[in-house]
């Protein structure tokens, strides 16, 4: 068995040389050479525009990621309680007091991502008021 019966790329034949890619585009010998870049710029386009509208978070996605947030640190600390008990030998006083930590420690991420969420919208609502303003 030679090399081109294993599927190995034989000289002039891998997809760097252009012809034989299967791939259309200018050089490659496809038959749409400029409908598709047109295609291309015009997709990019509306992507950006699409993105550019919704950058901050949705109401969805904010709330998973405050429920995340405080679930995660809840976990951890009792994880932590946990670990220590079974260390120390004092069940189940490190395991209470780790969850008030992990406890706290939820809550006051989700307090800073409540702000950040806050702060995030008061700006989209100024530059919004900004654009409107110097439109005309």
């Amino acid at each position: 068995m030679g090399d081109s019966d294993r599927g190995a790329p034989s000289p002039g034949n891998g997809p760097s040389q252009g012809r034989g890619s299967g791939l259309a585009g200018p050089g490659n010998g496809g038959a749409d050479d400029g409908g598709f870049d047109k295609r291309l710029r015009a997709a990019q386009a509306k992507r950006r525009a699409r993105e550019g509208s919704d950058k901050g978070d949705s109401g969805m996605g904010a709330g998973m990621r405050i429920a995340v947030e405080l679930a995660a640190a809840v976990v951890v600390g009792t994880g932590i309680g946990i670990v220590l008990d079974r260390w120390w030998g004092t069940s189940p006083w490190m395991l209470i007091a780790f969850f008030v930590v992990g406890c706290a420690a939820g809550f006051l991420n989700v307090y800073r991502t409540a702000q950040e969420l806050d702060r995030q919208a008061k700006e989209r609502k100024a530059a919004g008021r900004g654009d409107r303003n110097g439109r005309g």
